[in-house]
């Protein structure tokens, strides 16, 4: 076997000198040799452009895989965020529809002309509001009275008529009535108010339905009633307090919630003593109104006053 001249041996020892692996006796051999033989220079150089290239094809490689990988990320969060949109558009839609449904049962219920509607509200000091309203044929009566450990307390009663310039008000308890004339008058007559339903806009505002369904967030429920209905919240709203219950049958209002809404303080103070929910109760009942619940009764014996809402007129005309 033929014995390697000095020169190969350097060459064998080229690349771990480049790498600088070689031991010190190895690479004062080639750097000793260097000095003297140009054919090992050459190759040396040859090598450090080799390694030099495929340096560069390397980095080259790896620079297309990270922008592959790049794409392939976008299109993986774009993807990610078409779904979340997509998504987002469907329940945003079931929303809308869900909010015209209840807005159209509401008013269809509505376009009867005999309905009962009741409002129930707890008050602070042992107190209930209630609230009766009494519709048929144009006719309308409403009866406020507060309820309370000393009995039943009638408030106010008032009469009226579709689109009539009059609105009677009597005090049963101490036997007095007074006529409110006025155009004033007669635009609180128009049916619409008479048929005004909490929290339920006109269903042809197509905005209104638009931005009801954007604010809201809207599940079904059947808690303490025993069927189904709708639960209305501003998902916007962080405290979460407010909430609105809708008939799933007839679109109409069951119970408004507002947690917390009442505060009572002791006296001079700035220290709560009591808080307590504000909660609305709502109870239509259809056909059930008599003539003799909404024709205003004989005021012989009572003593009547006539009043003009003229001022109110100037002042909104103003």
């Amino acid at each position: 076997m033929e014995k390697k001249t000095e020169c190969e041996i350097v060459q064998d020892l080229l690349l771990g000198y480049v790498d600088d692996t070689l031991n010190a006796e190895s690479k004062r051999l080639v750097e000793k040799h260097l000095v003297e033989c140009e054919n090992c220079i050459e190759r040396l150089k040859e090598m450090k452009e080799d390694i030099k290239q495929n340096e560069n094809n390397q980095q080259k490689e790896i620079d297309y895989l990270k922008k592959i990988r790049g794409k392939s990320k976008i299109k993986s969060i774009l993807m990610a965020i078409s779904i979340v949109c997509m998504l987002s558009f469907i329940v945003y839609l079931y929303k809308v529809i869900t909010v015209i449904s209840f807005m159209s049962k509401a008013e269809k219920s509505l376009k009867t002309n005999n309905f009962y509607k009741e409002t129930v509200q707890v008050l602070s000091n042992n107190r209930t509001s209630v609230r009766k309203e009494y519709y048929k044929d144009g006719k309308y009566k409403l009866v406020s009275e507060i309820y309370s450990d000393d009995g039943i307390e009638n408030d106010m009663t008032e009469y009226a008529s579709v689109d009539s310039d009059e609105r009677i008000s009597i005090d049963t308890n101490h036997k007095k009535a007074t006529i409110i004339k006025g155009n004033f008058t007669k635009m609180q007559n128009q049916e619409l108010n008479f048929k005004w339903v909490p929290f339920i806009p006109n269903r042809q505002n197509l905005y209104a339905n638009l931005g009801t369904a954007f604010i809201m967030s809207i599940h079904t429920d059947t808690y303490q009633i025993g069927r189904e209905y709708y639960v209305l919240r501003n998902q916007f709203e962080k405290s979460g307090c407010w909430e609105i219950w809708i008939d799933k049958e007839t679109g109409l209002p069951i119970k408004e919630i507002n947690r917390e809404g009442v505060k009572e303080f002791f006296p001079e103070t700035e220290i709560v003593k009591e808080v307590q929910d504000m909660i609305q109760e709502y109870k239509y009942k259809f056909g059930i109104v008599t003539n003799e619940d909404v024709d205003v009764p004989d005021l012989t014996n009572y003593e009547v006053e006539y009043s003009s809402n003229d001022e109110i007129e100037k002042l909104l005309s103003e």
